[in-house]
């Protein structure tokens, strides 16, 4: 049966009123509950659980912890043992690369699901609802274009396993009873076998549905590359429609499916021909489907480019930015509709501390204790078995929703390069790159950055996808000064000759996508595809390194 949308959002949406309305009490509450309910496992039983009478008592007896305290815990874990972070046994493991490049494995129990279905699922339905009052539920939630897909892939005892953007899904289709009709693609695709690129595949569904109402994905990256997909292959996919045909380079089970479930279409066909393609770019998504009603997708300032070219392909058709999240924790919820980088952080996610930036104290702060237009480093406490850990998560503080805060995503701590001490950070990155496309008109896709020590002084080589011809005159000296900037001590470092100037290579078109058909290919699930700012490992600078755009084809 249809989920009834409006319901379940409407219900979400006052629950997360309420509990911010008292979250200095709720986050209490919580945090007392957590400790009672998981003093007689292991770890409670280690760090005294049962002693602790007070949040200073808490603060005081559990360290500050990383997920090198908790491996072995969780190897343990995942070896069959009981009772060990907490009586709760974990149902999901998160998969993360984390900032190191290694797979990390994170517990989730049912409580932790349960939430973030409550909040990163249920609100965003009572989020469009409440923006679009004015027309029926009907006409508002019908058929869903999701981006990604769940592969359903198990811990060798059978427990689920993979991206966090994916546990919900995975969760209520745990006994095959998730219904899958509000969507475009069937349920074996929603939900495949193996992990494979789908892309022609569910575009091929996508246009073929006059319908659609939404179009659902995580990182706004995949989604416009989806639509640019579109864009490059409209003949071939309207000629594939027609005919009937498979003309990508696709599996031949994917081939033979496609046949079976996508007759010759040409009437669907005609009706999108008659779309002018050169005027096709602007606000495409609605010229394809005549009654699309939101985007769902993470944007904002992190993903400049892309979030300018899905406000082109929208054109004003709203955009939901989703959730803040990560592997260890959903912390909050979009704000509201077509604002990025504004999110609820809602107080049952766990307990949350905060330590302030450049604050030499040190002393945590908590959620009701931060201040609007300070930044700080967030300390997490989850339901699912992580204690005071540190993801190296920077917030500042916008605003508020009644009594909990409302923040922005600045940068991960550890996703730093510091040559020479003066840390180069992923917002002062983005805002090197920035300046640069506003001085020199670059059209940036996409860029990377790292160390380079093949000379006397070391220096950062620095990676650009253009979308536009990069012959740009004097462009690693602008970019040179645009870094200079952004990061006052990077420069200092550099009067000082402990680095050299910075080495910028252009990349041929498409570099960033075929990353990301490489880590499809082998194996990498791909539902939340982040865009890639930092190269830590050889194998990824060599990839760059074999991209670039040799100086007679500038």
């Amino acid at each position: 049966m249809k989920t009834d949308y409006a319901a379940l959002g409407k219900q979400a949406l006052e629950r997360l009123r309420s509990t911010c309305e008292s979250a200095d009490k709720i986050q209490c509450e919580m945090l007392f509950e957590l400790l009672y309910k998981n003093q007689d496992a292991e770890f409670g039983r280690k760090y005294g659980f049962s002693e602790i009478k007070s949040i200073s008592d808490f603060q005081e007896k559990i360290p500050l912890s990383d997920y090198n305290d908790y491996s072995d815990y969780i190897s343990r874990i995942i070896n069959g043992k009981e009772n060990i972070l907490t009586v709760e046994d974990p149902v999901y493991f998160c998969i993360s690369s984390g900032t190191t490049g290694m797979e990390k494995y994170l517990p989730l129990n049912k409580t932790d699901i349960t939430l973030q279905y409550i909040y990163t699922y249920g609100t965003i339905f009572g989020t469009v609802r409440e923006y679009y009052k004015e027309i029926s539920k009907e006409e508002l939630f019908g058929k869903i274009f999701q981006i990604g897909e769940f592969a359903k892939t198990y811990m060798t005892d059978g427990r689920m396993n993979g991206i966090r953007s994916g546990c919900v899904y995975q969760w209520l289709d745990k006994d095959g009873g998730f219904d899958a009709s509000d969507y475009c693609v069937p349920k074996e695709i929603l939900f495949p076998d193996a992990l494979e690129d789908l892309l022609y595949t569910k575009v091929r569904f996508a246009l073929a549905e006059r319908d659609l109402t939404a179009i659902h994905g995580v990182f706004v990256n995949r989604v416009a590359g989806v639509m640019e997909y579109i864009l490059h292959n409209w003949e071939l996919l309207l000629n594939d429609m027609e005919y009937g045909s498979v003309s990508a380079d696709i599996s031949e089970e994917q081939k033979k499916y496609l046949a079976e479930k996508l007759l010759p279409n040409p009437g669907r066909a005609r009706e999108l021909r008659s779309i002018s393609y050169e005027n096709l770019n602007k606000g495409m998504i609605k010229k394809i489907w005549k009654k699309m009603k939101y985007i769902l997708t993470i944007g904002g300032e992190s993903f400049s480019y892309y979030t300018e070219k899905m406000l082109e392909y929208a054109d004003g058709l709203p955009i939901h930015h989703y959730a803040y999240a990560a592997s260890e924790g959903v912390f909050g919820t979009a704000e509201k509709m077509d604002i990025s980088d504004r999110y609820i952080l809602f107080p049952e996610a766990g307990f949350f501390e905060f330590l302030p930036i450049n604050d030499t104290t040190k002393i945590p702060l908590l959620l009701c204790e931060i201040e609007i237009g300070k930044k700080y480093e967030m300390i997490f406490t989850n339901h699912s078995g992580l204690y005071r850990y540190r993801l190296g998560d920077v917030i500042e503080v916008v605003g508020k929703f009644k009594k909990a805060p409302v923040v922005k995503y600045c940068y991960r701590k550890n996703q730093v390069l510091s040559i020479a001490g003066e840390k180069t950070n992923r917002e002062q990155l983005a805002a090197t790159i920035k300046r640069f496309s506003e001085i020199t008109k670059a059209d940036v896709v996409g860029y990377c950055i790292c160390e380079d020590h093949s000379e006397l002084l070391p220096r950062y080589l620095v990676y650009l996808e253009c979308g536009n011809h990069p012959a740009i005159e004097n462009a690693e000296e602008i970019l040179e000064e645009c870094m200079r900037n952004a990061n006052f001590d990077y420069y200092s470092c550099e009067r000082m000759h402990e680095i050299a100037p910075l080495k910028l290579d252009f990349l041929q078109a498409g570099s960033f996508r075929k990353y990301e058909q490489r880590l499809a290919e082998s194996g990498r699930l791909m539902g939340q595809s982040k865009l890639l700012y930092f190269l830590d490992t050889e194998e990824k600078k060599q990839f760059f390194a074999d991209q670039t755009i040799k100086g007679d084809e500038l």
